[in-house]
């Protein structure tokens, strides 16, 4: 039965792939029809991908790339998401096709694309370049850093016509996390350590958009300094750099030992002296819309007493 359910899906998968060729017009899909409303955009592995018209069937493989989608207007036209994408409520009603990294081909096929938006990077390099074989328009993007996060914005909205809604969304994002830095740039600077997994530990380095963000939010990063933006770390360096706070994220489905219960980790004085600061880490680590949100929970966690949670710093950069 097993066998048989196999080969129903090979040949499903192949019969879309013959129909995807069957209305090529004789060049590549990703080049497009040249008109004088083509947009053109040059994803992060130097691809010209051309837009003739704004695509109405776009799979996601970014859950940052679906909120902006969702916040520029465009939500309506995604037909595929990936199992992770959980913002905002709506995404849910969009078709799974499993994973975003290694994704599968058959899956994203199967919706019938004439967008695919996944990240470059070695992981996906099969899935870009058997897509691209057959005449799917792919913008493979770095997402890692603030500046990759507006870049992105940018490309979304002049792919999907909606140049006006993306500008407004970066201006918005700009804004936030200005005014979020003019409060905590008056504040004492805490030294934090990022407790992104235990054992062994691991934590982000100056590589990662974490540790921007850490900054604006009134903290530095004792392990900024390393390029690599998750290097694992040893108990003994931890310990070394003596971090004031140690952050811990919690994620859903991502249980880790509690920092107090594990071996050694006593004689650190934030352990000591309950400086431990637990917070909500899937609004942090999605690098999107919400991100302002995200600074705004690491300012409360590093500056817990300084200010009150509910409501510091308030939207739109203004002071309590």
């Amino acid at each position: 039965m097993a066998v048989k359910l196999r080969v129903l899906g090979t040949a499903f998968f192949f019969s879309v792939l013959i129909s995807r060729l069957a209305s090529l017009p004789g060049v590549p899909v990703v080049a497009g029809a040249a008109t004088a409303d083509t947009v053109r955009v040059t994803d992060d592995e130097g691809a010209s991908v051309a837009f003739p018209r704004p695509p109405r069937r776009i799979v996601s493989l970014l859950p940052a790339a679906t909120e902006i989608l969702f916040e520029i207007g465009a939500g309506r036209d995604l037909v595929g998401r990936t199992r992770f994408d959980s913002h905002p409520p709506e995404a849910s009603e969009v078709p799974s096709v499993g994973d975003g990294v290694r994704p599968s081909v058959e899956m994203v096929v199967s919706r019938q694309p004439d967008l695919v938006i996944l990240f470059a990077g070695p992981d996906s390099r099969a899935a870009t370049d058997a897509l691209r074989r057959i005449g799917v328009r792919v913008l493979a993007v770095r997402h890692n850093t603030l500046a990759d996060l507006h870049l992105n914005i940018e490309r979304l909205g002049r792919v999907t016509g909606r140049d006006s809604a993306a500008a407004r969304l970066s201006d918005r994002i700009r804004d936030d996390l200005g005014g979020i830095r003019r409060v905590t740039r008056e504040l004492p600077e805490r030294s934090v350590y990022y407790d992104a997994w235990w054992h062994p530990p691991i934590t982000i380095g100056g590589g990662s958009y974490l540790d921007s963000l850490i900054t604006l939010a009134g903290g530095r990063n004792v392990f900024g300094d390393l390029g690599s933006p998750s290097p694992q770390v040893s108990l003994e360096a931890i310990v070394a750099r003596d971090p004031e706070i140690i952050l811990y994220p919690v994620h859903r489905g991502a249980e880790r030992a509690p920092i107090p219960d594990r071996p050694g980790w006593e004689v650190l004085g934030a352990v000591r002296e309950d400086r431990i600061r637990v917070f909500d880490g899937e609004i942090v680590v999605r690098l999107g819309p919400r991100i302002a949100d995200g600074v705004r929970e690491l300012a409360r966690a590093i500056h817990a007493d300084s200010f009150s949670r509910p409501g510091w710093p308030t939207a739109g950069g203004e002071e309590p």
